[in-house]
């Protein structure tokens, strides 16, 4: 910033040249400030004419065009006898200036700028040109009387009485500065809450703007976790760069922190020379001797985290106005805190729900699509996802034209892992067509090849297979910590068969043994998961095996085909479980020897 001074004939003369940033324009008001401090004008145009410049000099910086951002703005001021001229050159697309402005409503930002300039200059012309536009602004010096060696008793009166006008002109000038500063910088935070920013980042900016208005020196936001168990420090302007933590237990410790009393009193807690920080607060290593205060933040009811402003000064306490300034930064903080969580939340719930649909499509694209069928045997399955999706699965493999292999898993676990593992299963289950007729031997194989990725998971599965030889009549159990099978023929009751090993996963030596039963005509095969039997209805009841064993003796009574037995379970199932949502998946296989 160059700052050439010059003292002409009854004419004091200001140059300053600086970059087109709101940054300076701040520092540009106070050398204008400085400079006609010098000249003598009085408080009450002193802070008129910082006012004035600072608006000038932001709008030059914000309406700038691109490529007068990267030129130098300029800035002349005059100050005569009778007035105080200030010209502003800037790089901007320019605007038609209205012979009055009007105050814009309340929900706007723009235009406040333009309404104080001209409320408080005696005249302001605005010379639009190609390059560069100019701004003067011009406001008439008070004229001194030569009468107050012979003034009367009631000249001085009035004098003192217009000096205290004066004076109360002036501290309301302030206030409306102040007041002005305050709102238009709330407008901004409040329109920057609408535009999506990490929020410690919207918070460092925002704190910093806070700052500047109330004056302060220094600021420290501790932030909630989700859960609402501690405080941790999100931002701060300390150098020191604490990073505690401070406990939301009931049981406050002996010497409490300020932020922690404000948080459980949701009130603000004063610190200053008549109430210091106590040697045990968290903040006391960093500002022992401070004025300040600890204000909480809410949304909903629920505690986002605790704001704390101070100055680092005992004595010089914030005004009421300030005070609003701050608590309206911290309540609209909040707000973008809490919005930022809503939006994690938000995305993490999309991504649930997507990996659900990548799981269940997944999972149902493991199924087959149609199950072989022998003479005089008939198969059909049934599968029914629950909304957290499971890896259940179940096949029918063909073997020589004499024989299937029918297959019924369960893999631990919900999502697109235990969809993953189902395939990995599905996968190594059609790699060994030569261990169908042995389904114990085939079960032992399996368990060796997925030990290696279940153990290193952290997961199981469990699994029953059925070699049905359609020749012989006869079927070959084996199971994997599943449930066994339920065979039922007409006019008797339904019996559980498999023996029951080690789920697959568990054990990496672990040898499978197989139960061996007749196939006798009209008999009824039942394969299913826990999903079946864990069935729950809106009392908490569950379905139980009692209900299904019943279930699958009225279907052997009824010589139901497969077809129509999948259909008659699945309706019991619906009918039992109402409308309350499934905590598993339903699958079964069925199969009918006539």
């Amino acid at each position: 910033m160059v700052t050439p001074q010059i003292n002409l004939v009854g004419t004091r003369f200001l140059s300053l040249t600086f970059a087109c940033d709101l940054r300076e324009s701040r520092e540009v008001s106070r050398c204008v400030r400085q400079f006609l401090a010098e000249a003598q004008l009085p408080e009450s145009d002193l802070h008129a004419w910082e006012l004035m410049v600072t608006e000038a000099a932001n709008n030059a910086a914000d309406y700038a065009t691109e490529a007068g951002r990267g030129l130098p703005n300029r800035l002349e001021v005059f100050c005569r006898d009778d007035e105080v001229e200030i010209r502003l050159t800037d790089h901007t697309a320019g605007f038609e200036m209205p012979e009055r402005a009007l105050l814009p409503p309340v929900d706007r930002e723009k235009g406040r700028g333009l309404f104080l300039i001209q409320s408080l200059a005696s005249g302001v012309e605005y010379l639009r040109g190609r390059k560069e536009n100019c701004m003067v602004i011009r406001r008439q010096r008070p004229v001194l009387t030569v009468s107050a060696l012979s003034a009367t008793a009631s000249t001085v009166a009035m004098e003192r009485r217009l000096l205290e006008d004066e004076q109360t002109l002036q501290a309301m000038t302030e206030e409306l500065a102040s007041c002005y500063e305050s709102l238009s910088a709330v407008f901004r935070f409040s329109s920057a809450l609408n535009r999506f920013q990490q929020t410690e980042e919207f918070a460092a900016t925002w704190m910093r703007e806070l700052l500047m208005i109330v004056e302060a020196d220094w600021y420290l936001l501790q932030v909630a976790d989700p859960e609402g168990r501690e405080l941790h420090v999100a931002v701060t302007s300390l150098p020191a760069d604490p990073d505690y933590v401070l406990s939301l237990s009931p049981a406050p410790p002996a010497a409490e922190s300020v932020e922690l009393r404000a948080a459980r009193t949701r009130q603000d807690v004063w610190f200053d020379a008549a109430s210091p920080l106590l040697p045990g607060d968290p903040l006391f290593p960093f500002i022992q001797h401070s004025n300040g205060l600890a204000h909480p933040i809410f949304a909903e009811e629920s505690l986002i985290g605790v704001l704390s402003v101070g100055r680092l000064s005992t004595d010089a306490s914030f005004k009421a106005g300030q005070v609003n300034v701050i608590q309206t930064f911290a309540d609209f903080l909040g707000v973008q805190i809490s919005n930022a969580r809503f939006r994690t939340e938000h995305l993490k719930a999309q991504l649930m729900t997507r990996e659900l649909e990548i799981a269940s499509s997944l999972q149902r694209s493991l199924l087959p699509e149609r199950l072989p069928q022998m003479p005089g045997l008939e198969v059909a399955g049934y599968y029914q996802s629950a909304r957290l999706v499971g890896g259940d699965f179940y096949d029918a493999i063909a073997t020589n034209g004499h024989g299937l292999l029918l297959v019924m898993a369960d893999v631990m676990g919900k999502g697109v892992p235990a969809a993953m593992v189902a395939t990995i299963f599905r996968s190594h289950l059609h790699a060994r067509p030569d261990l169908v007729e042995r389904p114990g031997e085939f079960l032992t194989w399996l368990n060796h090849s997925l030990f290696p990725d279940l153990d290193r998971m952290e997961m199981f599965i469990t699994a029953q297979l059925v070699f049905v030889d359609a020749a012989a009549r006869r079927i070959r159990v084996a199971g994997a910590g599943h449930c066994p099978l339920l065979m039922a023929t007409t006019g008797s009751t339904p019996v559980e068969v498999g023996n029951t090993g080690f789920p697959l996963g568990i054990m990496r030596d672990a040898v499978f043994s197989e139960e061996v039963s007749d196939l006798r005509p009209a008999t009824r095969l039942l394969l299913f998961t826990d999903g079946v039997t864990d069935t729950a209805n809106s009392n908490r009841e569950h379905f139980g095996l009692d209900r299904l064993k019943e279930r699958w003796r009225l279907i052997a009574d009824r010589r139901q085909n497969a077809s129509q037995a999948v259909q008659d379970l699945a309706s019991v199932l619906q009918t039992f479980q109402g409308k309350e949502p499934a905590t598993d998946d339903q699958t079964f296989l069925v199969l009918v020897n006539e």
